[in-house]
């Protein structure tokens, strides 16, 4: 699996006007990766090698392309994208205080991992990128978000996780299976 990363000054955007350009970065990343991998293929050919097509829970691959997975994740000022052949997911969160009230959704091991943390927001965002990539991977959306069972520094079953913190600012987790 590797990874690619953009990121970029929010400026004066509106709303809208960033999430479009999140949306044009990170198809530019996945353009970036799938030349770096030697597959030619416009995204925007929508008959071609690279056309877009979505899974079942609305999970888009590659029509033409099924073994090449890969996953988009962005985030205030940042973009990333990973591309594989085997089942990834990714996401990105910039690290801010998170609401209490949500620690409800966690499970026992993953809310003593935030409590007992030295800072407890990076803590809380491995946890939440993990779970995020976790149900990112398998296709199936928020539904599965309370079944991920997610701690930094334990194994995943039949899975690789990668975490790192960007720029002191970003905790990017990426789950390969």
């Amino acid at each position: 699996m590797k990874i690619y990363i953009a990121n970029y000054d929010i400026g004066s955007m509106t709303p809208g006007q960033e999430s479009r350009h999140q949306h044009m970065l990170g198809r530019q990343l996945l353009q970036t990766a799938l030349s770096r991998e030697g597959i030619p293929g416009d995204l925007s050919d929508e008959n071609g090698l690279c056309a877009l097509t979505y899974g079942l829970y609305g999970k888009p691959f590659l029509r033409e392309l099924p073994n090449i997975q890969f996953n988009i994740s962005h985030t205030k000022g940042l973009v990333v994208c990973a591309i594989g052949t085997a089942s990834l997911g990714i996401d990105a969160e910039k690290i801010r205080p998170y609401p209490g009230s949500v620690l409800r959704k966690m499970t026992e091991e993953e809310r003593v991992y935030i409590q007992s943390a030295g800072d407890q927001d990076e803590a809380f965002m491995r946890v939440w990128t993990m779970k995020e990539a976790m149900i990112k991977l398998t296709g199936e959306g928020l539904a599965a978000f309370a079944a991920a069972k997610c701690v930094p520094g334990k194994p995943l079953s039949g899975m690789t996780c990668r975490q790192m913190l960007w720029q002191g600012q970003y905790v990017i987790t990426a789950i390969e299976k």
